[in-house]
């Protein structure tokens, strides 16, 4: 027979099964591993060890497969298999035997190595390359010794050559090789399987009853997955397996608390056990590290004494010497550790050589990892790579939850009629858009008197994340310590209350470090630089005045980038009730505030959960609608002007937050709503720009004519000349004079030392001349220089080039705006 399977493509190994998935490498056995000679000894070497293996098996094989008769199974050993590679990325080195239907299918494959003498166990399973460590978490490892239940599930199996058991050393380079392995066998052998591996910790699964050839394998296969998560599953009363120390004692964790449990023998041969308490209880987790794999640390987790968990992320480094710095840490999460030696010693032991099943990748920072996102107290979403993320930090949490989401939707639809409200809220949704959508981090300023609402939106946004209280930060503050805290919020969203608080020269240095999306370089001990922190989020502000006045108080002048990271919008919404344009409750703005206040206070952290996990549900998906809603908010309120449109992306990004989070039924609003009152928001937002084309052009003039107007008679001196009735001209006193003003031609001259020193305070003296010659503030002198020689002569008789500035043309600076 003229028989052969196809190799042109590589056969699928499971048919309905868990998997699809396909070798790594096919090779022919003819070539060595390690080298590719080719040797005829290879042959006799492999039909040699798989000869007697195949012949026991051959019935079962036929039987549950369909085996291939001898003569194909001769013809295709050229063809053999090779899965995975001879070094450490291997369990075994060479599949010799595809085990094929009687129409060629393949249906299993058998694995040894030839090279080793006296080689007697095998491999079987339907798909070798689940043997590979970088495929082992995919699929369980099987072991067992029952040559029935071997070929009859759909699970990799690992099995002994039927004339023996697996012993005991073999199991544990399996176990060391495969985390995941499970010893499964039917029940009736639980005790001799117990008793044989008593000093291994492998999990035991046991199924009902032995499997029969008339069971199908679907309902075999079901079997064993109970069978295995009961395994992985603590003995009933526990809530972590037990531990068995080096001295013979185990360590049982139960809810009661953690007891080192002895054993001893009395004179009458009796097995007696004695209970000792250690501690209250606490589990082990699991281990994590960088996402450079760096940074080691245990992650435990137990309940104080107020029954509040804590999970404590505890680095190995805390663990040296006599282990105190772990032992303190626990102790300040509200877990007293024994103070008794032995008792120290036992639950050190416990913390450190615990086995460790689940492996976590510590961040030290919020905000997306891929398709993941995480919080100070969560993971949403997966980062493709199967590893739960956990953040780490030491600064206080601000996210908690309260009440219910249906007692926060009812704060929600409360303030959907008021545009600022509406603003706030979807701000507060707003932060996980930036990143993905490559948006720059920005805010929002709402500004005007005292108790007109303001601080009262803003902070129940907050409460979409946390209590209120904790979640808005105040402006009395430092750039430093708000450093911390815009980093613990990245990708997210800050508020910072009350602008008057504030130092004006630390306003301006984080309203930049906001928008920049770093902080500081800083150095280490040891003179290198640390790692800069980085975070993007979206942020409101409020204040009685606008951070422009604000800036002057400090003698700090607000140039246009400011504004452009930070759009300031007037808190009278014109309706006579400050930011509330209706009553819709109670009789006043003050009843609607009040309710607000309450509502806030009862609920909140509910929303912010429910859309982290509408976002990680579909992210790609939702992204790409979010980015054709951005478009579609920027079109409808399309502006001339250039610089404008870099605000117009956050209020669109603001919007489309909203309206997503209206679409995943958080915010109960009608759909619809947040793009009206964001764009209601945007115009007004435009109208206090005034109509020039460009508003650091605008800030410059504002800034020039304020100056002039500020110090008119003050400090510039009138070229007028006035005499006293004898004759004797009278020169009034200028302090801290600037210039002069000429009555005559409308002009104020200013020479170009105290035009830098004393009017360019704050802006560049280069671009500042440019603006002033574009918009006609200047009578240019020759070659159209900024600076001119004077007509007539100065009180002093002196004729010096001096900047000419107009005077009609900058009082109608206001009627142009």
């Amino acid at each position: 027979m003229n028989m052969r399977p196809s190799w042109d493509t590589t056969p699928d190994l499971f048919e309905d099964g868990e998997s699809r998935s396909t070798p790594q490498k096919q090779q022919s056995p003819l070539e060595e591993v390690g080298n590719g000679d080719v040797s005829t000894g290879i042959i006799d070497a492999l039909e040699h060890q798989t000869e007697s293996l195949l012949i026991v098996y051959q019935n079962e094989i036929i039987k549950q497969l369909g085996g291939c008769p001898s003569e194909i199974r001769r013809s295709m050993i050229e063809n053999a298999t090779q899965y995975g590679e001879a070094d450490d990325n291997a369990l075994y080195g060479l599949a010799v035997w595809d085990l094929y239907d009687t129409d060629l299918m393949p249906k299993g494959v058998i694995f040894t190595n030839p090279s080793i003498d006296n080689f007697q166990d095998i491999v079987y399973g339907y798909g070798g390359h689940y043997f590979n460590r970088r495929k082992q978490r995919q699929l369980p490892l099987i072991v067992t010794d029952d040559l029935l239940l071997a070929f009859k599930t759909a699970y990799p199996v690992y099995t002994s050559h039927p004339t023996g058991h697996i012993n005991a050393h073999t199991l544990k380079a399996l176990m060391q090789a495969h985390p995941d392995l499970c010893f499964i066998a039917p029940v009736h052998q639980q005790d001799d399987i117990q008793r044989r591996y008593t000093d291994l910790n492998v999990k035991m699964a046991f199924i009902p009853e032995p499997p029969n050839l008339a069971m199908s394998q679907d309902e075999l296969d079901g079997m064993i997955k109970v069978a295995v998560e009961q395994a992985k599953a603590p003995p009933k009363g526990h809530i972590a397996k037990p531990f068995k120390m080096d001295d013979g004692s185990w360590l049982h964790i139960l809810e009661s608390g953690l007891y080192q449990i002895k054993e001893k023998q009395d004179e009458n041969g009796e097995t007696k056990q004695s209970k000792i308490l250690i501690s209250n209880a606490l589990i082990i987790l699991g281990e994590a590290r960088s996402l450079k794999n760096d940074n080691w640390k245990r992650v435990i987790q137990f309940h104080d004494k107020d029954r509040t968990l804590h999970t404590l992320i505890i680095p190995y480094e805390n663990f040296m010497g006599e282990a105190q710095d772990a032992l303190k840490l626990i102790a300040s999460h509200g877990l007293m550790p024994p103070r008794q030696t032995h008792k120290k010693n036992v639950f050190i032991n416990y913390l450190q050589d615990y086995p460790i099943e689940k492996r976590f990748r510590c961040v030290d920072r919020t905000g997306w990892y891929g398709n993941a996102f995480v919080t100070t107290n969560r993971t949403y979403g997966n980062n493709g790579d199967g590893e739960e993320l956990l953040f780490h930090s030491e600064m206080k949490d601000p996210y908690s939850t309260m009440g219910t989401l249906e007692g926060w939707q009812e704060l929600s639809r409360l303030i959907e009629p008021h545009a600022l409200a509406v603003l706030s809220f979807a701000c507060a949704f707003s932060g996980q858009l930036v990143t993905p959508l490559d948006i720059e981090s920005g805010g929002f300023h709402i500004y005007g008197t005292s108790t007109d609402g303001k601080s009262t939106i803003t902070k129940a946004a907050c409460g979409i994340w946390g209590k209120p209280k904790d979640v808005s930060k105040s402006w009395r503050t430092t750039d430093n310590a708000l450093e911390n805290d815009a980093e613990l919020r990245n990708d997210n969203f800050l508020n910072l209350d009350e602008l008057r608080q504030a130092v004006p020269k630390a306003v301006s240095d984080i309203v930049y470090m906001l928008t920049g999306a770093q902080g500081k370089a800083r150095g280490s001990k040891s003179g290198r630089n640390r790692d800069t922190k980085h975070f993007n989020l979206m942020y409101t502000s409020t204040g009685e005045i606008a951070l422009e006045d604000h800036l002057r108080r400090g003698g700090i002048e607000m140039d246009a980038g400011l504004l452009l990271r930070f759009a300031h919008i007037p808190s009278d919404a014109g309706k006579g009730y400050g930011v509330f344009e209706q009553i819709n409750y109670g009789n006043g703005p003050s009843d609607v505030g009040n309710r607000i206040n309450e509502l806030a206070a009862k609920h909140y952290g509910h929303a912010g959960i429910k859309w982290l996990e509408y976002l990680t549900t579909n992210k790609d998906d939702l992204i790409l609608q979010a980015q054709t809603m951005l478009d579609d908010f920027m079109v409808k309120h399309a502006t001339k002007n250039s610089q404008a449109v870099r605000v117009l992306r956050r209020f669109a990004l603001v919007a489309v937050a909203g309206e997503l989070a209206t679409q995943a039924g958080i915010t109960g609003w009608q759909q619809g709503r947040s793009f009206e009152a964001v764009g209601q928001c945007f115009n007004t937002w435009l109208g206090t720009l005034g109509n020039g084309e460009n508003i650091e052009e605008s800030k410059i003039l504002e800034h020039f004519k304020a100056f002039f107007e500020a110090h008119g008679t003050s400090r510039f001196e009138s070229l007028t000349i006035i005499r006293h009735p004898d004759g004797e001209t009278i020169r009034p006193r200028i302090h801290n004079r600037v210039g002069y003003y000429d009555p005559d031609e409308r002009i104020y001259l200013v020479s170009s030392t105290m035009f830098k020193q004393e009017m360019c305070i704050g802006l560049n003296e280069a671009n500042a001349k440019k603006v002033l010659r574009a918009n006609g503030w200047l009578v240019l002198g020759e070659d159209d220089r900024v600076v001119k020689r004077m007509g007539g002569k100065l009180p002093d008789g002196s004729r010096p080039r001096m900047m000419h500035f107009k005077a009609d043309v900058m009082h109608s600076f206001d009627d142009e705006s």
